[in-house]
């Protein structure tokens, strides 16, 4: 009788950020496409169809999981920025990525995975974007090239750590090292002086 109670109670206190909640955490201990409505509904106790008082179906749930990772790392990355400039803080906003990046892969997997809501992905991905384009023209990158720049950056920040978090690049490699080689590579392509950055 007492489960029979608990059922309506917490049907009632269901909201919609519980839902996206339990949905981060499913991506986080299982993976990108591991979240379905199943899983989602098994892991918040409640039959698939409550959902649907919460959110209009799975693409709407992926595409504000999407949009809550970007605009977690976006948040992390302002802060960094904060108080900084020139190479030491751009060095600072790339170790930062990396760092988040590592530390959240499959979250991380999932923001960087083609976006269900493009627009909507992109308008959280601002405070990143302003974050880097403007420690990029802090380091006399000029302002229209930022972009071109903040993107490349990112492409390859983003391959190295895909690798290193999948497993890919296994154990025998010094790891570190190849960052560093990275980061050089990053800051020599955006005619900026690596040796600035330590």
């Amino acid at each position: 009788m007492a489960d029979d109670n608990s059922r309506p109670v917490r049907r009632r206190t269901l909201t919609r950020d519980k839902v996206v909640a339990a949905a981060l955490g499913i991506v986080d201990e299982l993976g990108w496409e591991q979240l379905t409505m199943s899983t989602l509904s098994s892991r918040l106790g409640i039959v698939t169809a409550s959902l649907y008082n919460h959110v209009r179906n799975l693409d709407d749930v992926r595409a504000t999981v999407q949009i809550r990772a970007m605009s977690d790392l976006g948040a992390h990355l302002r802060e960094v920025a904060m108080g900084r400039s020139g190479v030491d803080g751009l060095r600072a906003l790339i170790d930062a990525h990396h760092t988040w990046a590592l530390e959240h892969p499959r979250r991380y997997e999932a923001l960087t995975t083609a976006p269900v809501d493009r627009d909507g992905l992109l308008a959280a991905a601002l405070d990143a974007n302003v974050a880097l384009r403007t420690m990029l023209a802090s380091c006399g990158v000029p302002e229209e090239e930022t972009l071109e720049a903040a993107v490349g950056m990112f492409a390859a920040l983003h391959g190295f750590a895909v690798l290193q978090s999948s497993g890919f690049l296994g154990d025998e490699l010094d790891l570190d090292h190849i960052y560093e080689t990275v980061v050089r590579g990053v800051l020599t392509g955006t005619s900026l002086d690596p040796t600035k950055t330590r």
